[in-house]
């Protein structure tokens, strides 16, 4: 009887091993069902992501296109040669420029642009802004500031605080008086 005993206990205990186990594979199955449902949320936001990205990149590639198109139709450069603009400018020089006409007969097209550069813009301007804008070299836009002076306009110059370079401007009196011409 007693060997019944331990023999009940030894049982006891295998059959609370076997439920432990059954238990413990059970719960397994249930995590790695919760697992598998993680990976496919993961996998639904991914391709969610996946299909906004190629979203945003066409968006961006036909953007660019238009930007493309823009700047071929209203930013082209002058394609002069350089023999012409030697030869404008060597005529331009022997100009005299204390003629009595207007200001308009005074000065190049390519100077009008400046002005109207300078006229537009509230802060001054450098040389390399200017040839930058205006797609000139610094030498030309230099030479073309020195003759506007020199016909009578004037175009204020004073000395960057931050870069010590010479800076161009125009009075807020005289851009007035140019757009009242206009």
């Amino acid at each position: 009887m007693v060997f019944w005993f331990f023999k009940k206990k030894e049982d006891d205990k295998i059959d609370k091993i076997h439920k432990n186990m059954q238990n413990s594979f059970s719960n397994m199955k249930k995590d790695m069902g919760n697992v598998k449902s993680w990976i496919d949320h993961f996998h639904s936001k991914h391709e969610d992501h996946e299909e906004n990205y190629q979203k945003l990149l066409k968006e961006m590639q036909d953007i660019k296109k238009i930007f493309e198109n823009h700047v071929g139709e209203h930013h082209s450069k002058d394609e002069r040669s350089i023999v012409h603009e030697r030869v404008q400018s060597f005529n331009r020089s022997n100009q005299s420029f204390m003629n009595i006409q207007s200001l308009k007969d005074k000065i190049t097209p390519a100077q009008k642009r400046i002005l109207l550069l300078l006229n537009r813009t509230n802060i001054p301007l450098e040389y390399n802004d200017i040839a930058e804008e205006l797609g000139l070299s610094i030498v030309t836009v230099r030479r073309h500031i020195n003759d506007v002076k020199r016909s009578g306009f004037e175009i204020k110059e004073k000395v960057s605080v931050d870069t010590r370079r010479k800076v161009f401007y125009i009075e807020n009196k005289l851009k007035f008086k140019l757009k009242s011409r206009k």
